[in-house]
């Protein structure tokens, strides 16, 4: 017997199990992850380390907003990695997708895009993913970007300049030196659309930019710059505001910690924090979980998070419905070996069920049956 759901623009076809309760049949569900092939229409250099990446595919990621982020697999690298789309959708060509990269010493993928001209080269694009986007407000927009972390930012403020937002928007960006920096004639261009009633303001804000250079900007740390000189001289109301961070994890922490301390909400803080593959990845509690499969929608690997029927140690047993106990009485489990360490299944749970900070060592629901 077969039923069929239609929730939210989601359907999913029920088959009813042995007890005639209706379960979800996992083969039709419909994934809110498109994964395509595609092709490299161009890559320039922006920085002198820096790419801005053209990619188009042979189908559309359905449902892509601006902030988030998609996945990019290439050539013999074994696992995809993430990046911010740097474009708001309505201003891309169709099917085609911008990202800004920044090359990391000894990186695979950086290797890999360094290393010859990669027009014509076909990859994996995987997404969309993530829950950064603007929100409804019509509170000031605190926007705090570092490195290719500018990627997001931008997709966000073409957002807000197509939907002629009526809000103010304090735009800081942080790199290290002059050499880092890019977008310049963009982000004037779009400030030139802002609604003309309210501020646009771009700062940037060099690290380690060279005491004796002409460099009249500000220097140190974004984060600090924008604290000192922005918060505590009460250029911005902080019960009026809404921040939006991309870049490195250590600055978003940062910035988050400093407006907190300063009496900002958490729902007012707004980012999505993908890491690479030295950190740890996600684990799911089963005591929290509640098989609704958010997780499962927005997995962009096949196999990162799997069914499984037990643990042996480290081990996972894999489902087999012909000789193992079923996936309602045991676990859905992440493979650190197939992680890619993007986070989304964390951002999709609705029941803060999966965290990279959960027991390392997680078990099923109830023992295997012999």
């Amino acid at each position: 017997m077969e039923l069929t759901e239609l929730t939210e623009g989601n359907v999913s076809t029920y088959v009813m199990d042995e007890v005639g309760l209706p379960k979800p049949d996992k083969k039709v569900q419909i994934s809110r992850v498109s994964i395509t092939k595609a092709k490299v229409k161009s890559m320039r250099n922006l920085t002198h380390d820096t790419y801005e990446l053209i990619l188009k595919g042979d189908t559309t990621l359905l449902g892509a907003k601006a902030g988030q982020f998609g996945t990019i697999k290439v050539g013999d690298v074994k696992k995809p990695r993430s990046y911010s789309f740097a474009r708001d959708p309505r201003n891309e060509k169709p099917n085609e997708h911008t990202f800004f990269i920044r090359l990391v010493s000894d990186g695979e993928m950086s290797q890999w895009l360094s290393g010859d001209d990669r027009v014509g080269t076909e990859v994996t694009l995987s997404g969309p993913l993530g829950e950064f986007s603007l929100d409804s407000s019509e509170d000031a927009m605190i926007c705090i970007a570092g490195g290719s972390g500018m990627s997001a930012v931008y997709a966000l403020l073409e957002c807000a300049a197509l939907n002629k937002v009526k809000r103010d928007c304090y735009f800081f960006y942080g790199a290290r030196t002059q050499e880092d920096l890019y977008l310049d004639k963009e982000i004037a261009a779009i400030k030139k659309q802002w609604d003309k009633d309210h501020t646009f303001e771009f700062v940037q804000v060099l690290s380690e930019e060279p005491e004796g250079s002409d460099w009249k900007g500000g220097r140190g740390f974004v984060t600090d710059y924008f604290k000192a000189e922005y918060l505590d001289k009460g250029t911005v109301d902080i019960n009026k505001c809404k921040a939006f961070f991309c870049g490195p994890p250590p600055m978003i922490d940062a910035g988050a910690k400093v407006l907190a301390a300063a009496g900002m909400n958490e729902s007012s803080i707004h980012y999505d924090k993908f890491e690479d593959a030295s950190s740890p990845a996600p684990v799911i509690d089963n005591e929290k979980c509640v098989l609704c499969d958010e997780c499962l929608l927005v997995k962009p690997v096949e196999n990162c998070i799997v069914e499984i029927a037990g643990l042996n140690g480290k081990d996972f047993v894999p489902l087999d419905p012909a000789n193992t106990s079923g996936l309602y009485y045991n676990t859905l489990y992440i493979d650190e070996d197939a992680c890619i360490r993007c986070y989304a299944c964390v951002y999709a749970c609705p029941h803060d069920a999966i965290s990279p900070e959960n027991n390392r060592t997680p078990s099923t629901l109830r023992k295997m049956t012999s």
